[in-house]
């Protein structure tokens, strides 16, 4: 391949052994292409972004990061959120797996999970979310939720699959009880056939069952589908209407188009996520692409997206909190207690993005204010997060031009995570992830960093600095044996793990 006009310089990682290596961002025909040459493995060129008119307009968002030679870590202060697995057993073997999850994994003891929410609440009591694995495999789960609200960390969500959640009754209660504040579903569509193709089994029964509980329990619900191209990325309109019909429950949605990691670290069918947005735009008429701005504190070409709000709202109009506050009493903005009457609200089609009140300039603005703790408060839709944006928007008594108040009963959240694999690998970027995981040695390291395998399926980066988990993705499951823990009858296959048949390591 020909070498493009060249763009900007970096640190980038080779995708062969992740070693840091010279890395150069290219213009190739219309797109953005990553090339970078390693004294051992020759030189690499992988399309990272599907067009530079994009690229270039996201430069001007989010901050510009650069690596300061010392060890990937995240700042206490930077971390949004922080994923804590706590097993690596599940009871499914999805194709598309950052843990390379399976039935027959091992749990993490709760010694060595204690540790690490340590590890989070000495960072400050960020946010966190359990994961795996599944979670729900384990039956010890709402005590390590009260274990870490114990521990002063007040937002917990729960990363699951939804199964148990569907078919345990009073689960969701349990989990709720315990302190858990949002559930990130596994949600790749409405269809079975794109369950089939990337769980591997038929599963939307279950999710639209686990969301019902949710609901019965008032537990917001996060959809989070993983967007592969050709298989499911025409249903993402639909998801987005479905989250908008549902809004009382489902307070967002995070598209999360398939990288490379773990069981799918073949250099093949990579969506880049301004790819993806110009898909969605294709599919909702009130969607522009650039109507997705970039998140405030990673890079912009990180994650990306908008809030869809009803067409008629009125953003300067009197709301319940429209007076400016001279104190800091709260507003009632996160009132637990209030819910949304969708029965009356905005017909679904004629909801638009936050884009329509809130242009760039205002957008920064916003941004600015962010506590990056909050902004994944906001994302799940808890009413802290709520009573942030309340605040932030002016109806508390911070000076916003543009005064956005009364958007924020109805609004929906939606934003594409572009998770970067060995393909994309950019040292600068990582030493300003705001997604993190805690290790035991006290540290919170790059989410990105942490999953990211070579092409080898060597989790390279995290064997060589210690940072705890598998070393290399697993051999794939023998032709003719069961890839699935779970059968929709509620069985499970010899080899994998109902949700009482466990015993948690002490």
């Amino acid at each position: 391949m020909d070498d493009g006009d060249a763009l900007t310089a970096t640190t980038s990682l080779c995708p062969d052994c992740l070693e840091e290596v010279p890395g150069r961002y290219e213009q190739q025909e219309d797109g953005v292409f990553l090339t970078r040459e390693c004294p051992t493995h020759g030189t690499t060129s992988r399309k990272i972004w599907g067009s530079i008119d994009h690229w270039e307009w996201a430069a001007d968002f989010g901050p510009d990061p650069e690596h300061d030679g010392g060890d990937l870590t995240v700042d206490d202060d930077h971390a949004c959120l922080a994923v804590v697995e706590v097993t690596t057993d599940c009871n499914l073997s999805c194709s598309y797996c950052f843990a390379s999850s399976a039935p027959g994994g091992e749990h993490r003891s709760t010694a060595e999970i204690e540790t690490l929410l340590d590890t989070v609440a000495d960072a400050g009591g960020r946010p966190i979310q359990f994961s795996g694995g599944e979670p729900t495999v384990r039956n010890d789960l709402p005590e390590l939720v009260e274990r870490a609200r114990d521990r002063g960390i007040d937002h917990v969500e729960v990363n699951t699959n939804g199964i148990r959640l569907a078919t345990d009754p009073g689960y969701v209660d349990v989990l709720a009880d315990a302190g858990v504040t949002a559930i990130y579903l596994q949600f790749d569509g409405l269809t079975s056939e794109s369950y089939e193709r990337i769980r591997e089994i038929d599963l939307l029964e279950e999710k639209l069952a686990a969301i019902e509980a949710c609901r019965a329990a008032a537990l917001p619900v996060v959809l989070v589908p993983t967007v592969v191209p050709g298989v499911n990325d025409h249903e993402m309109g639909d998801i987005v209407r479905f989250a908008l019909e549902n809004r009382d429950i489902v307070r967002s949605v995070n598209f999360q188009p398939v990288a490379h990691f773990g069981r799918y670290e073949r250099n093949d069918g990579r969506f880049a996520i301004d790819d993806a947005t110009r898909s969605l735009a294709e599919q909702i008429d009130t969607l522009e692409p650039r109507d997705m701005l970039p998140a405030p504190c990673c890079s912009a070409y990180c994650q990306i997206g908008t809030a869809f709000v009803p067409r008629d709202a009125d953003p300067g109009g009197d709301t319940e909190c429209g007076a400016a506050r001279d104190d800091d009493s709260d507003c009632g903005c996160g009132d637990p207690s209030r819910e949304t009457d969708t029965s009356t609200s905005p017909d679904v089609d004629s909801f638009v993005p936050l884009t329509q009140y809130v242009d760039d300039r205002l957008w920064g603005i916003l941004s600015g204010m962010v506590d990056e703790g909050d902004y994944m408060e906001l994302l799940a839709g808890t009413a802290a997060g709520e009573e942030w944006a309340c605040k932030t928007a002016g109806c508390c008594g911070i000076d916003v031009p543009g005064s956005v108040e009364g958007l924020f009963d109805e609004i929906v959240p939606v934003s594409f995570t572009g998770f970067m694999d060995a393909d994309a690998a950019d040292v600068n970027r990582l030493s300003n992830c705001c997604l993190s995981v805690p290790t035991a040695d006290g540290e919170l390291v790059p989410f990105c960093g942490y999953n990211m395998t070579t092409e080898d399926g060597e989790y390279a980066l995290r064997n060589r600095k210690g940072w705890g988990g598998r070393s290399t993705v697993d051999e794939p499951p023998v032709e003719g044996e069961s890839t699935t823990g779970y059968r929709n009858d509620g069985t499970i296959p010899d080899g994998g793990h109902g949700p009482d048949d466990r015993t948690e390591e002490r």
